[in-house]
């Protein structure tokens, strides 16, 4: 990781989306023509990606205020969409952002990651078995299920 920040830009390798491909692991973000942007986040001993997304229509994520991209949509880092990517070989190369939410996420990095980490550990409390009608709806199309190993959930 950078030693300025806590966290990088990047996108995700071709490597990954050979292993997790979309017939395998529906809900995670692919699209032949468009690679995704992802912020990379150590928590304990994982390497999460969390994507960015030009429509978030929830609140399991973090909005951009001050985007000057040109959408009519709220854009923002989808929490549900996160990855662990603890092997290298993961990791593409270094994405760039619009300066607006580069800033942004630098004013707010440490924010995003308390919050992210709120997400993940709430996600391995409902996999544990405390599951609730606002979990179960919340957790339904988190990527997260597919990386119980590295999480420590058994299964």
């Amino acid at each position: 990781m950078n030693t300025k920040k806590d966290y990088q830009l990047n996108y995700l390798s071709a490597d990954f989306y050979n292993k997790y491909n979309s017939s395998g692991y529906p809900e995670i973000e692919n699209k032949d023509n468009r690679p995704y942007m992802v912020v990379l986040i150590k928590i304990k001993n994982n390497t999460f990606a969390v994507p960015f997304r030009t429509n978030v229509p929830h609140s399991n994520c973090y909005k951009f205020k001050k985007s000057t991209r040109p959408t009519n949509t709220v854009t923002g880092l989808d929490y549900t969409k996160a990855v662990i990517v603890n092997d290298s070989k993961y990791i593409g190369a270094e994405a760039r952002i619009n300066d607006m939410e580069y800033t942004e996420l630098n004013e707010n990095s440490v924010f995003i990651i308390r919050q992210f980490e709120k997400f993940v550990a709430d996600y391995i409390t409902y996999a544990n078995g405390k599951k609730n009608y606002y979990a179960i709806k919340k957790f339904k199309y988190t990527t997260l299920k597919y990386f119980h190993k590295e999480l420590g959930i058994s299964d």
